[in-house]
């Protein structure tokens, strides 16, 4: 499987780590910083680095691309690959919008292609644990995600809110796969408080749901938590593990439940710590198996691990959020980690 990733940054750097120990071999690197492509293309036997993605295309034979760009440069850049019949993973947001990603698919289904958004969270061990759970904790009756990260020091109000609306998928593909519901039917409560803050909220099916997402609030989180009516499930999504609270109700409970939660938290972060180490997976938990199971896909000719039907749903919802909100999707890029 040869593999070119475009984008020398941080998310391309460990797409390239995933790729080739998902059995990959990186060929080809593209940034538009010739110098940063070539730092990475160094660290891959027979690598080359790129300053445009067409070059990289004609002079490199790939058979999948890895786009790990801005969202802006989202589309272009999937538009010419899939014209030269490279199957593609993109990262979050697969394009700046809805109608984009319509076309996207389209286009890439008439040439026989396979494109993935990177929503490597639903491919975490937690993720995949809490769907074990999902049954001993009753009727689902609310569900909560929240996201405080680091990674809009020193920019605008204007990049602070893009990366806002960049991560936003996250929380609707993680709320998707648990509701098994068109999310896009919904109507959704928003707020902005300040840049780069968001909250939104709203009801599928007699479960709500609400996120709360801050580039300010501190300490750095990501967490994900299902209620039922037996017991809840708590995700830690930076470390990708799970732990479920069971829902018995006494005077004991009570006292005994803030030394109950730490314990089962501390147990659950310590067996994942022990097992990202035996991995070598010291970020980005999921994205490994989910790129395995894509390069999977496009060996046996099956369907992406995350089907276009889904990858237009969260899209459209997204786009539905950002409207709401009042939230503009920028077309020039910002200068990010």
């Amino acid at each position: 499987m040869r593999v070119g990733i475009v984008g020398a940054g941080l998310m391309g750097r460990w797409h390239a780590d995933a790729a080739r120990r998902s059995g990959g071999r990186v060929a080809a690197i593209m940034d538009p910083d010739l110098e940063r492509a070539g730092r990475l293309s160094s660290r891959y036997p027979n690598a080359r680095g790129f300053s445009d993605v067409e070059t990289m295309i004609q002079q490199v034979d790939l058979d999948v691309l890895h786009i790990c760009s801005p969202a802006s440069t989202h589309h272009e850049i999937a538009g010419v690959a899939i014209d030269a019949g490279l199957h593609l993973l993109i990262e979050k947001p697969i394009t700046p919008t809805a109608e984009d990603a319509v076309r996207l698919l389209g286009r890439a289904a008439e040439r026989g292609v396979l494109v993935c958004p990177v929503h490597q969270f639903i491919f975490q061990d937690g993720v995949l644990k809490a769907k074990t759970l999902l049954p001993r904790i009753g009727r689902l009756v609310h569900i909560d995600a929240t996201i405080c990260s680091a990674g809009g020091a020193g920019l605008t109000s204007e990049q602070l809110d893009l990366i806002v609306s960049d991560v936003l998928p996250h929380a609707l593909s993680l709320m998707q796969i648990f509701l098994s519901h068109d999310l896009s039917a919904e109507r959704w409560l928003t707020i902005r408080p300040a840049a780069g803050e968001l909250r939104f909220s709203g009801e599928v099916s007699g479960v709500t749901f609400s996120s709360f997402i801050s580039m300010n609030a501190r300490p750095t989180t990501n967490t994900f938590r299902i209620l039922g009516t037996k017991g809840t499930i708590d995700l830690n999504l930076f470390h990708g593990y799970a732990f479920m609270q069971p829902g018995q109700v006494s005077r004991n409970k009570k006292i005994i439940h803030p030394f109950e939660f730490s314990l089962r938290n501390l147990s659950a972060a310590l067996i994942n710590l022990g097992q990202r180490a035996m991995r070598r997976e010291p970020a980005y938990p999921g994205l490994r198996r989910l790129v395995n199971s894509f390069y999977q896909a496009v060996r046996t000719g099956s369907q992406p691990p995350i089907s276009p039907e889904d990858t237009i749903l969260i899209a459209r919802v997204r786009d539905q959020i950002i409207q709401t909100a009042g939230l503009l999707v920028p077309q020039q890029e910002y200068v990010g980690a």
